[in-house]
């Protein structure tokens, strides 16, 4: 998987996570031009080509899950899908969320 992934300045970052499956995998994050925080990249959208933009970061201190809430950059407004969002939990401990970005990063 990481030679699919294109690392394309040096604000970008290739980390190794685990997902659901209990499966290592690689994540591709930059900073978020509009907010400055580090997020992962999701892709393009197959409508129209244009990349996935992060839009909010949102945490549920009841689950310990953070949303990463993505949308489409190229699509118009009102012809835009269902937004992308990736939820990254802390298992089972529940931790603050810095330290659990901090964990994650």
């Amino acid at each position: 998987m990481a030679s699919e992934l294109k690392i394309k300045s040096e604000d970008e970052y290739l980390l190794s996570a685990i997902n659901t499956k209990n499966e290592a995998i690689n994540v591709l994050v930059r900073k978020c031009h509009h907010c400055n925080e580090i997020v992962p990249i999701v892709g393009m959208c197959s409508d129209c080509g244009s990349e996935y933009e992060h839009k909010n970061t949102v945490e549920n201190p009841d689950t310990g899950f953070i949303h990463f809430v993505y949308e489409c950059s190229g699509c118009p407004p009102a012809k835009r899908k269902a937004q992308k969002i990736i939820k990254i939990n802390d298992g089972n401990n529940r931790q603050s969320s810095d330290d659990l970005i901090k964990n994650f990063l």
